[in-house]
């Protein structure tokens, strides 16, 4: 075989650099800067082609063979990373690190930064209403007990937690990191392999001795500035600190070298918050729906009136965790019924809310030192609208408003700073110029000034030389390959002065340059190379004075998003006719008029049924809710849920009234999603989701259990539901809603005096049933189920049949083992005296009743009664 040009081993340097690279980062994609793209080449190409929708060809051989090749513009990166890290890929950017102009061989290049789905600081990777957590999760010999840790990258958040393996599995299911860490190694830890088998894609291996308790507190104590972490409150959590050092070994190893808007490390775990289990997020739809797994009609896209991304982060975060503790409750309660009351001052507010940017997560690419200067700007301008917004709520009276006020940074210096440095349009990067405003920096306006009088006759110089030589056409142009250039077409060459230098052919035209042009362009080039030098170096120096008030950054960002939070809803309570509810601690729930927050939203107004619940646990603790299939139990078991996540968030909620004794933990059982996957079936998702709830629910609880025990036989279903609340009643305590088909159930009122019976009504009107949605007490003894399949659309021969088997089943006739035996002699006798259709339900039949006109059908109707009549 032939060699090539570029070694004995036939590959050229350009590839031998890109493979001593991708040898270290087998399992990752490589964007290698050439130029204005980022190319990739070989399996990499092969791989991100399809995924990027760009055209895979190829380059050069590499041991006799074509090597592919794809390619994205330098300019257009975030996009296309976008694309990769949502197909799950992590890439290595590789940059060039020299100018190519002064390298002597290959230009010598670099990983500045490695970049994963957790680790991703780039636009259209994280929703602007989500954080985008990077999660990580340590078990040690003890395989009941783990640590998790997880860090918003974008807003500087980091959390720990630890406590049981299920407890942390929930945990992170509820969270849905964008990647989780675990420590790699011959033996996977049981924990990993129970979030494989729920499904969990996200999972990163990582070496296992990067997961050290020792090594973890030593380097988070360097990295906070600490002597001790105790401060912190985070000392005794052995499993979660292990957890946390990983993660920050992790991001040093992804070249996150700059985290300064990492403040703090916090135990997410507290008693101030409720503690939702995944189960009950899913089955409530709080952040996304069932159907779609999307934002569309859940909880939070219903009530997210918020005007900033902040506020909206901050509701989802609330709705996900909403308080358990009265005082916080209370604390932004007052606030939102201030601006409620006041509703001039909030009409106000929004043209403000919509001008304020996403402070956060600037002061977190500040943190990072990825903030370019149009995004530096962008800060300034989420700082002076702030300034605005804080002279209106200085006007304002609550507490909580009076806190913003008090703990209010002082930030115009900085702004002014900002403004006194960059121009008024400041460019995407801060290498290419007009960057820095005049008179900022006497040393580049020096530079500029130096240049002004090249740049006057270079911009004077086409109408000159068109006056010298007659051609009216002549233009003078620029591009970065060949430069300043005067053209001429071809129609006018025999015009051009002999002091033209020829310097481009084109089909219609030449390129000239004259010597005093040449002479301005290296005047301009040498002093564009150092003004381009210098206004990097000065915006650096800006970015660095700018970190210096990070904490004051980020504390201004927490202030508006609550204040958005609040503002918004007084406004969904003032849109919706939402009340302002009681909050106590004992233990009654009682609401009248309650409405679904998400259905009342999407039906015409007026339309929702209203309905009352109240529920005590001294009094009536449970209630047994009875009624058929959709008539609007399970909307009513939501509804329930929802109504008090609301309440616990500080929000007004839907309804005439409410009083709510404060819950500690929501649990559902709702529906079922078969896991044949995981070997789950419907009936056993609805045990563990049971078993759960008796395990940990308290006397605080709110437990909403819709049709236990359905999944299996009668008998077996019924004894179940029975036990479960015989359960809850005596050991629990807890307030509960059963709804169920087990008309059977509602004897337990009879037996216990804390159990109440009530029903969905319904109307019968001849063969038919309206559904009234209309909670009433009392016990409803049909289920209506052949209507219901009825109205599904069901065919009508299988309902006329189904009513028959219906009468025989309950006629008693028959035992369970004659069963089979009665329905065929049933059915035996009933085709003896079966008698053909008639002429007329053969011709209704075949009628197509759309077509017919009002008078044709009259006639017809008038045609089949006196044949009937003749019979």
């Amino acid at each position: 075989m032939k060699k090539g040009s570029g070694g004995h081993d036939g590959i050229t340097p350009l590839m031998r650099q890109y493979n001593k690279i991708k040898e270290q980062y087998p399992d990752k994609i490589l964007f290698f800067r050439m130029g204005d793209f980022y190319e990739m080449f070989g399996d990499d190409a092969v791989k991100a082609a399809p995924i990027l929708n760009v055209a895979l060809t190829s380059r050069g051989h590499m041991n006799g063979a074509r090597i592919p090749l794809a390619g994205v513009p330098y300019h257009a990166m975030d996009k296309y990373l976008a694309r990769l890290l949502e197909a799950g890929e992590k890439v290595v950017v590789v940059e060039q690190v020299e100018d190519p102009k002064l390298a002597k061989g290959v230009v010598k290049r670099e990983v500045v930064e490695i970049i994963t789905p957790g680790t991703a600081t780039i636009d259209g990777v994280a929703d602007i209403a989500s954080p985008l957590y990077l999660g990580g999760i340590y078990q040690d010999n003890d395989a009941s007990a783990a640590g998790i840790a997880y860090i918003d990258l974008l807003s500087g958040k980091f959390y720990l937690d630890e406590g049981t393996s299920e407890k942390m599995i929930e945990k992170l299911r509820v969270l849905s990191p964008q990647e989780i860490i675990f420590p790699s190694g011959e033996s996977v830890p049981d924990l990993i392999e129970v979030l494989k088998r729920s499904g969990e894609r996200r999972l990163t291996p990582f070496d296992g001795w990067n997961f050290d308790y020792q090594t973890a507190v030593r380097e988070l104590t360097a990295f906070f500035g600490v002597g001790t972490l105790d401060g912190f409150g985070v000392a005794p959590f052995h499993r979660g600190l292990t957890a946390a050092g990983a993660i920050y070994r992790y991001l040093r190893e992804a070249n996150r070298n700059h985290l300064d808007h990492v403040t703090k490390i916090t135990v997410a775990a507290s008693d101030d918050y409720m503690a939702l289990d995944y189960s009950t997020v899913r089955n409530l739809e709080l952040v996304k729906n069932l159907s779609e797994s999307t934002e569309k009609d859940s909880l939070f896209s219903a009530v997210n009136l918020t005007l900033t991304a902040g506020g909206a982060r901050l509701l989802k975060e609330n709705i996900l965790h909403p308080f358990c503790r009265p005082e916080p409750i209370l604390h932004r309660q007052k606030g939102v019924k201030e601006l409620f009351l006041q509703r001039e001052i909030s009409l106000r507010l929004p043209p403000l809310l919509r001008k304020f940017p996403d402070l956060e997560r600037l002061a977190g690419r500040l943190g990072m030192r990825k903030l370019n200067p149009r995004q530096l700007a962008s800060l300034r301008e989420g700082l002076l609208v702030a300034d605005e917004l804080m002279t209106i709520v200085r006007d304002l009276r609550s507490p909580v408003f009076q806190d913003m006020v008090q703990s209010y940074p002082a930030t115009m210096e900085l702004s002014r700073l900002i403004e006194k440095a960059l121009t008024d349009e400041p460019p995407l990067v801060s290498n290419k110029g007009n960057v820095i405003r005049a008179g900022y920096s006497a040393e580049l306006d020096n530079l500029k000034d130096s240049i002004k009088s090249a740049r006057v006759f270079i911009a004077s110089l086409q109408q000159k030389e068109r006056e010298r030589t007659g051609i009216p056409s002549l233009k003078v142009g620029y591009n970065q390959v060949f430069g300043y250039y005067i053209e001429i077409t071809r129609t006018h060459l025999e015009k051009t002065p002999s002091d033209y230098i020829r310097k481009q052919t084109l089909v219609n035209a030449e390129r000239f340059i004259t010597q005093e042009l040449k002479e301005k362009e290296e005047l301009i080039a040498a002093a564009e190379e150092k003004i381009f030098a210098l206004e990097e170096r000065l915006y650096n120096e800006l970015v660095e004075n700018a970190a210096e008030s990070l904490k004051d950054i980020i504390a201004v960002a927490e202030i508006i998003s609550e204040f958005d939070l609040i503002a918004a809803l007084a406004d969904l309570a003032s849109a919706r006719m939402y009340c302002c509810p009681d909050i106590d601690e004992n233990t009654a729930l009682e609401i009248i008029g309650g409405r679904h927050p998400v259905i009342e939203n999407i039906l015409p107004a007026g339309n929702f049924i209203a309905n009352d619940l109240s529920l005590a646990a001294d009094t009536d603790r449970i209630m047994i809710l009875t009624g058929p299939n959709m008539s609007g139990k399970s909307t009513y078991l939501r509804q329930i849920g929802l109504i008090v996540i609301l309440a616990q968030i500080g929000s007004f909620v839907p309804a005439e009234s409410a009083r709510i004794g404060l819950v500690d933990r929501v649990f559902t059982r709702v529906g079922a999603i078969d896991n044949l996957a995981r070997g789950q079936s419907t009936f056993l998702v609805e045990m563990i989701e049971t078993s759960n709830i008796l395990h940990n629910a308290t006397e605080k609880s709110l437990l909403l259990l819709d049709e236990v025990g359905r999944g299996t036989s009668t008998f077996d279903g019924l004894s179940i539901a029975w036990a479960v609340v015989e359960f809850i009643n005596e050991n629990i305590r807890a307030r509960t809603v059963f709804a169920t088909h087990y008309h059977e159930l509602t004897g337990l009122a009879a037996l216990y005096d804390r159990v109440r019976n009530y029903q969905v009504s319904v109307k019968r009107w001849e063969d038919t049933i309206i559904f009234l949605h209309k909670i009433i007490p009392g016990g409803c003894d049909d289920s209506y189920g052949i209507e219901v399949a009825r109205l599904a659309g069901v065919p009508r021969s299988i309902v006329g049949r189904s009513r028959e088997l219906l009468h025989l089943l309950e006629s008693g006739k028959f035992s369970q083992s004659e069963l089979a035996r009665g329905i065929h002699k049933n059915m035996n006798q009933r085709s003896l005296f079966d008698s053909p259709p008639s002429p007329v339900e053969e011709e209704l039949r075949e009628m197509n009743i759309d077509s017919l006109t009002p008078l044709e059908a009259l006639r017809i109707l008038s045609e089949m009664k006196r044949k009937l009549d003749d019979k």
